[in-house]
């Protein structure tokens, strides 16, 4: 990113923009009025935080509601962006729930996945495991 007007490194970062809390640190801003952050997440596109500053603000201010649209301005190319699926932060969050991957591998080759699109889970849950049985299912 060119411009770092909008980007946090971390929580110790300062608005470098804005007439009510220019000058001041992400961390003092979440702490007065963490609708703010809302607000720029919602309207200022090249808003972005790094996943480093995540991380800090979830430990200080564990209430903070962290939405989708939230982990849309992360940083992706932050070094601590791709952390370990043991990650505590992540384990709860649907959105990051890697367990949830549809597969396509164990009935590869097969009518019901190859040219129905059924996954894995559904050949094994709606056919009993058994990918020949589509043509049973009305």
């Amino acid at each position: 990113m060119s411009d770092n007007t909008y980007y946090f490194e971390d929580i110790s970062s300062v608005f470098r923009f804005g007439r009510k809390y220019k000058g001041l640190p992400l961390s003092a801003v979440i702490a007065m009025d963490p609708s703010y952050l809302y607000w720029c997440i919602n309207t200022i596109s090249y808003f972005c935080i790094s996943n480093t500053a995540l991380k800090q603000i979830r430990e200080l201010f564990p209430t903070f509601i962290v939405t989708e649209s939230f982990y849309n301005h992360i940083d992706i190319y932050d070094d601590d962006y791709y952390v370990d699926e043991e990650d505590d932060y992540y384990e709860d969050n649907k959105w990051h729930n890697y367990e949830d991957e549809t597969t396509y591998e164990r009935y590869a080759g097969t009518y019901a996945q190859d040219e129905m699109g059924w996954s894995d889970d559904d050949i094994d849950n709606v056919l009993d495991g058994e990918p020949d049985a589509y043509w049973n299912i009305d």
